[in-house]
């Protein structure tokens, strides 16, 4: 089985975000995923845009995780810089495909409420919550789940309609 290709879409809001970021990539890398980060793909000489359009489009990139903090959406909703263009790309595709199995906000940080940061075009969708430490393996497996497309809840088989629905014998109430 070829191993699941993801790209990470980030703001480079801090060093101790763009550090968490790498980590991230690579204990998803240790977890035979191959992921494709701006850090360790995006080389010298090489166009940016391009390189997030094929990203986003590309149809071997089976994933996208879009890392959300503060920054992020910020950028994101005033479409600045390289989130912004990666917005423009990402948000097309979000709601113009009808596979929406394709990109999954993955949360970094949360407001003074407790609310996770999430560009408005991905407030109504579920997200993965890895800003607690507490919470922190749980939730990464969660990811892991659904980059490998095994949910931890699977609908069982359906069934055979019930034999006795078929019967022609009608219930006696002995009147």
């Amino acid at each position: 089985m070829e191993a699941p290709k993801l790209f990470i879409s980030y703001s480079w809001s801090s060093q101790a975000h763009e550090q968490w970021v790498i980590n991230l990539a690579t204990e998803l890398t240790e977890s035979g995923v191959h992921v494709i980060l701006d850090k360790w793909d995006l080389k010298e000489g090489n166009d940016s845009v391009a390189f997030m359009e094929r990203m986003v489009t590309d149809p071997k990139i089976t994933k996208v995780v879009i890392i959300c903090d503060e920054v992020y959406a910020s950028k994101a909703d005033g479409r600045n810089g390289g989130v912004g263009t990666e917005t423009q790309i990402i948000s097309r595709e979000v709601y113009e495909n009808q596979d929406q199995g394709k990109f999954v906000a993955v949360i970094a940080e949360k407001d003074m409420q407790g609310n996770a940061y999430l560009p408005t075009y991905y407030k109504s969708r579920i997200y993965i919550d890895l800003s607690e430490p507490d919470k922190y393996n749980e939730n990464f497996e969660q990811l892991l789940r659904w980059i490998y497309d095994k949910p931890l809840h699977e609908r069982p088989a359906l069934g055979k309609r019930p034999s006795f629905l078929d019967e022609s014998n009608g219930i006696s109430l002995g009147t």
